[in-house]
């Protein structure tokens, strides 16, 4: 959770995003307090709908193959998810946790991000942020060994 948000809240505190709380210590607060809340709300609504759905999203990396190949298989990892008897279907628990978490933050985020195109432009963020990170698995473990060697 702390990585999760203490990085953002540090970069909307920079930022002074939303500029409504200040750059106040009390600013930061809130900034720490609502990126805590949606990453709980968020994961609440993940785990249910994983729960319902039968849904496995763990990430598991390919490792081998052209980067095209690598690049499909992460973000298609991204959008899937492995059910009890090894087929794929669709990870609904992940952007159910982008744009649910996002709608439920509006709640208490100042009034102007309270709309639909604050919430889908948030939650696709977050969306990419998910492919990111995918991406990353994939190819982090390469760039490492090649970091490493040359020392």
């Amino acid at each position: 959770a702390l990585t999760a948000t203490v990085p953002g809240a540090i970069l909307q505190q920079v930022h002074d995003w939303p500029e409504e709380w200040g750059r106040q210590r009390s600013g930061f607060e809130k900034r720490i307090g609502s990126l805590y809340g949606q990453f709980v709300v968020g994961i609440l609504i993940e785990d249910g709908v994983k729960a319902v759905h039968h849904e496995d999203t763990r990430y598991r990396r390919l490792g081998q193959g052209s980067f095209f190949k690598r690049t499909a298989h992460a973000i298609t990892g991204t959008g899937t998810a492995r059910k009890p008897d090894g087929s794929r279907t669709a990870a609904l628990s992940m952007p159910a946790n982008a744009y649910g978490s996002w709608a439920i933050a509006t709640l208490w985020s100042p009034h102007e991000f309270r709309n639909a195109e604050s919430i889908f432009g948030w939650g696709s963020a977050a969306v990419g942020v998910s492919a990111g990170t995918s991406l990353l698995k994939e190819f982090w473990p390469d760039l490492r060994d090649i970091f490493h060697k040359r020392k």
